[in-house]
């Protein structure tokens, strides 16, 4: 089995899950990791004990001029060595997770009849995906809102899936010895320094109730420094760390997680039940991370605050709210574990056996 992507943990987090479901089934399944030669997979993926091949390959749509030729070129360069590649592993199926890695390998897998799929882990799909959804053979979908953007036979709503690891933690919610009220606050695996900065601007409206929170902030190797000396000034106690290596462990004693509304972040929250106030990323492509966080603001399972709004006024009172209304913070627990797919993973595996065992392509 090839999987194809990766480039942030967005894409490379569900098919890691997807990886572990058809190993669970049968460890002597091969899973073999196609990726671009800078993402985060070439770091990820051996840490897992996976085969990784790379391709030299980069994005089309943010390139122009003489850069965007390039890229052209080397998407096309990509897809003959893919071609080459899939014809010596002899797969019995290719899975794309999104990203302007998978595309070739997908595209090559086509060409040489092997049964294809894409999984599209945001309600807006990116322009891979979209592209790709016309001639693959599966498309499985993690919000409703995409089933539009591909052909109805072909898209199955399966949700996104969540590594193991993080699903464990589920039935032992609440670690936190103290019982005061906890908060996750992330950017992404590289941090986000607006998060950092309206959160350290929350903190100086939230210092009569400090003493009850438990805070835990992952501020990303960049932003660590600055974040850590603005705590000490206000002299304020806060787990800070630039990179959290065990996020099973800290979503399990958190009530509420700050964060961005990228769609691994999402499915992990909601597969947990956890809360959330979500603060898209205001550049993300074609503004998915806004749709994602309005499928859970419309549902009740999470507060959304655009960047340009948040100020450390309007986090704070967000915050303030939830630790003060816990019926509140019940209702949205109920909310986003009933948006949860939690067996994604054995869903996508389910439909995906069956469809290779009907055979090649004609």
């Amino acid at each position: 089995m090839v999987i194809a992507g990766g480039g942030t943990g967005g894409h490379l987090f569900p098919a890691i899950a997807v990886a572990e479901e058809f190993k669970r089934r049968n460890a002597g399944t091969e899973v073999i990791f196609v990726g671009s030669r800078s993402g985060l997979e070439v770091a990820v993926v051996p840490s897992y004990g996976y085969r990784l091949e790379t391709l030299d390959v980069e994005g089309i749509k943010k390139r122009k001029g003489m850069a965007r030729i390039r890229a052209v070129f080397k998407a096309a360069g990509a897809t003959l060595r893919a071609i080459m590649l899939l014809r010596k592993i002899r797969p019995d199926g290719v899975i794309g997770s999104g990203s302007y890695c998978s595309g070739p390998v997908v595209l090559a897998a086509g060409i040489l009849r092997i049964k294809t799929a894409i999984m599209e882990q945001n309600a807006l799909p990116g322009l891979t995906n979209r592209m790709l959804g016309w001639f693959a053979d599966r498309v499985y979908i993690a919000f409703k809102e995409a089933a539009g953007y591909f052909p109805r036979g072909r898209t199955v709503l399966a949700g996104n899936p969540v590594r193991s690891d993080i699903l464990r933690v589920k039935g032992i919610r609440r670690v936190n010895g103290d019982r005061k009220f906890s908060i996750l606050v992330f950017g992404g695996s590289q941090g986000a320094a607006a998060v950092n900065a309206a959160f350290l601007d929350a903190a100086e409206h939230l210092t009569d109730i400090w003493n009850s929170l438990r805070v835990t902030h992952q501020t990303g190797k960049e932003g660590y420094r600055q974040v850590e000396e603005a705590y000490r000034r206000k002299g304020l106690k806060v787990e800070l760390s630039s990179f959290i290596d065990d996020m099973a462990k800290a979503y399990a004693s958190s009530d509420l997680v700050v964060c961005r509304a990228g769609a691994t972040s999402i499915a992990e929250i909601t597969a947990l039940g956890i809360p959330a106030i979500l603060v898209p990323y205001p550049f993300s492509s074609d503004g998915h991370q806004a749709l994602n966080a309005m499928a859970l603001a419309g549902k009740g399972a999470a507060v959304m605050l655009n960047q340009d709004e948040m100020t450390g006024a309007a986090l704070a009172g967000a915050i303030r709210r939830l630790f003060e209304n816990p019926d509140e913070v019940k209702k949205m627990m109920s909310a986003a574990a009933s948006l949860a797919r939690p067996d994604a993973s054995e869903a996508i595996v389910d439909d995906y056996v069956k469809l290779i065992a009907q055979g090649a392509r004609p």
